[in-house]
């Protein structure tokens, strides 16, 4: 039961937190959690070609996208996940708790003008990891955004992947299509053999990754905000790793949440491994 700041060791400052047999490592650099150890077995993966060292955004783990998802009028996925966000609290005890806040800077606001409270709290328990992700307008005037946890989730290999969940019938943006286009999904099992990127439409609630290789299933829940889910891993890649993750993100991302002043909108994401 442990949660500990280590600014000293690696180019970029990160938290740990440790309960029972259950493991997390969270940088502050863009807010990303790029461990989650359940029985010896990390539930995410890091790819190859990340960098950690601050110069870009840390490719793998949980990204944060905010307050743009996809590309649009500011940098691609905005930039949440390329600044620092500070240690608001960090809790010893049982479930071991990390709260961290982004708030407007000079760097924000030469792109996007909005006075915000961004507040993402990381509670690690006995059998799950919790992130509870917050937007609060402190400003005077009513601003839109869009927003993911673009997680990149382990797998012993893609072929041995399943994804579960309310996919059947929905509709889905297919973004590999020139222009995007709206299909319809047809089963709610999904396997990728092939370079993937959609986001489902209404698709929320439990989401499963079964790994057939290590005996694993990875159940993700989004609640509150949360509105969509995305499906990306580019098939074929090795630089990038692709048959060690797939991403399965919640999102808000189809259309953006207005937040009028004073408001705050929240999401969570609760995470629990279990043996297939």
């Amino acid at each position: 039961m442990k949660a500990a700041l280590d600014e000293s060791s690696e180019p970029l400052p990160f938290v740990t937190l440790e309960t029972g047999d259950s493991s997390a490592k969270i940088y502050l650099f863009g807010a990303c959690v790029t461990s989650y150890v359940k029985d010896g077995k990390d539930c995410l993966m890091v790819r190859p070609d990340a960098k950690m060292d601050g110069s870009k955004p840390i490719s793998g783990g949980i990204p944060h996208c905010f307050p743009q998802f996809g590309p649009g009028e500011i940098q691609q996925h905005g930039f949440a996940r390329n600044l620092p966000w500070v240690v608001d609290s960090l809790a010893d005890g049982v479930e071991p708790k990390l709260v961290l806040k982004l708030t407007p800077s000079d760097y924000t606001k030469g792109m996007w003008d909005k006075e915000f409270e961004a507040t993402y709290t990381v509670t690690l328990k006995e059998d799950s990891l919790i992130c509870d992700l917050g937007v609060k307008n402190t400003g005077s005037s009513a601003f839109d955004f869009t927003t993911a946890l673009h997680t990149y989730w382990s797998i012993s290999s893609i072929k041995n992947a399943k994804i579960t969940g309310d996919f059947q019938g929905a509709t889905f943006l297919n973004k590999m299509l020139d222009p995007p286009a709206e299909q319809t999904c047809e089963s709610g099992e999904i396997v990728i053999t092939e370079e993937t990127d959609s986001v489902y439409k209404g698709v929320t609630g439990d989401v499963v990754i079964e790994d057939s290789g290590i005996g694993r299933k990875i159940n993700i829940k989004a609640t509150g905000g949360w509105e969509d889910t995305v499906l990306w891993n580019p098939y074929g890649n090795e630089g990038m790793g692709y048959d060690s993750f797939v991403c399965v993100e919640c999102a808000k991302a189809l259309s953006p949440v207005n937040l009028a002043p004073a408001e705050t909108w929240t999401a969570s994401m609760s995470v629990v491994p279990e043996a297939l």
